[in-house]
């Protein structure tokens, strides 16, 4: 199992998996409350996350206020909401905590993949993580959309058309002062990068 500065310890080649139910009692125990950042519930292992800088806080917000944004624009209302940093369940064993959740209201305590639309990561020091762990892992949930935000180089890359099979069919980098992006559930919308960035 993996988990840093909580009190858990690599086992050797006995592996132990959490599912979401064991993770959401160890959190409502406190057990993680001396960790410094977050964790999240990947495949089974409890990831710690590093804290979250001011650019990654900065960017999460234009993100999130450029989706507000959009969600509100559709005809006719949807249904639609937008979370920071809330927890979406991926089956019994992930639960990570995206930047950025655009996703049906849910009608319990945490969104389920089935109701998410877009999920967007904000990647400074996690960039490795959400193009190689991550990407598949939404994939496999079946969310339609997956933005990974790289506010250093400037950069917004959308992946559509999950596969079952953990990878996507269409990937679309955007980069440069005049790029804009509109999300799936509101192609009408054309988001510039420089409100993001």
């Amino acid at each position: 199992m993996t988990a840093t500065n909580a009190g858990f310890e690599e086992r050797g080649d006995t592996e132990f998996l959490f599912d979401f139910d064991q993770y959401e009692r160890m959190d409502q125990a406190g057990v993680f409350a001396d960790v410094s950042g977050h964790v999240e519930l990947i495949e089974g292992k409890i990831i710690h996350m590093a804290p979250a800088s001011l650019d990654h806080g900065e960017v999460t917000v234009n993100v999130g206020a450029a989706l507000k944004s959009a969600v509100r624009g559709l005809s006719p209302p949807s249904a639609l909401k937008v979370f920071a940093g809330s927890t979406l369940k991926l089956g019994r064993y992930s639960a990570p905590d995206p930047d950025v959740l655009v996703a049906r209201a849910p009608e319990g305590k945490y969104a389920n993949a089935e109701a998410a639309v877009l999920v967007v990561e904000v990647s400074i020091s996690s960039l490795g993580n959400d193009l190689t762990v991550k990407i598949r892992l939404y994939a496999k949930a079946g969310v339609p959309e997956y933005w990974v935000a790289e506010p250093e180089a400037r950069r917004l890359t959308v992946f559509s058309q999950p596969r079952p099979d953990g990878t996507w069919a269409e990937t679309t980098v955007h980069e440069g002062e005049a790029a804009a992006v509109s999300p799936l559930f509101a192609p009408e919308v054309r988001i510039p990068l420089s409100e993001l960035f």
